[in-house]
């Protein structure tokens, strides 16, 4: 890509993203965070210029995002002094206790590439435990643009699926809907549709015609001698 295209004001300003991590998985959001960084959302983006590319980014709630699964109590944060018996060991429990900053911070950094641009892009990300933070002049002074991500708070997904739709996509198998949890899981299938039923005439001709050049039981092929 030309190097002209940056020394446009337009294209080459670097803008500013608030993330509300509220309730949001880690990874997840972490994905978002590192895009931004690198300016992958943008149609100018140069993996040789990244930081010509890349956006500031400021995360706020970081004490309050998820992790999927026993994660809070199984995932260990280590870090070793260099000497014997230096390996410290800290849970994903008491890390959102003691620096709920360096959760998000860790997985991004994960997730941009190893080289020279690293650190540069480890500075503009931003992450305040709660909704406080210095940054308000910077994101009010500079011109919003539609690129802008706001993730927001989570939200669960609601599926409404009609009833028609609901009958074709499941057509063959038996449905049992929850009336408790509003959930669906399937009983038993049905008869076999037509494809199955040629499959197995297909798979018995197949035999036979192997069947065919197998000799009958006592005799023995005779081969021809040239």
């Amino acid at each position: 890509m030309s190097r002209s295209i940056f020394k446009n004001p337009l294209t080459s300003s670097h803008l500013w993203h608030v993330i509300d991590a509220e309730g949001h998985h880690v990874g997840k959001i972490a994905t978002k965070i590192a895009n931004l960084l690198r300016g992958k959302h943008k149609p100018i983006f140069d993996k040789s210029a990244v930081q010509e590319c890349g956006d500031y980014v400021v995360v706020l709630n970081a004490k309050k995002v998820e992790f999927s699964g026993k994660k809070w109590d199984q995932k260990m944060y280590r870090k070793h002094s260099g000497y014997p018996g230096g390996l410290k060991e800290t849970p994903a429990k008491e890390m959102n206790k003691k620096d709920p900053a360096h959760i998000i911070r860790h997985a991004v950094m994960g997730m941009i590439p190893k080289n020279d641009s690293k650190y540069y892009l480890a500075q503009r990300l931003k992450i305040y435990p709660d909704f406080h933070n210095p940054h308000q002049s910077q994101i009010s002074n500079i011109p919003v643009s539609p690129l802008t991500q706001n993730i927001g708070k989570y939200k669960e997904a609601e599926i409404n699926i009609p009833e028609e739709q609901f009958q074709e996509y499941y057509a063959g198998y038996k449905v049992k809907m929850d009336e408790v949890e509003g959930n669906f899981r399937v009983i038993e299938t049905m008869t076999r549709n037509h494809k199955e039923s040629l499959k197995r005439e297909r798979r018995l001709l197949r035999k036979k015609r192997v069947g065919e050049l197998k000799p009958l039981k006592g005799q023995t092929v005779k081969k021809d001698k040239f």
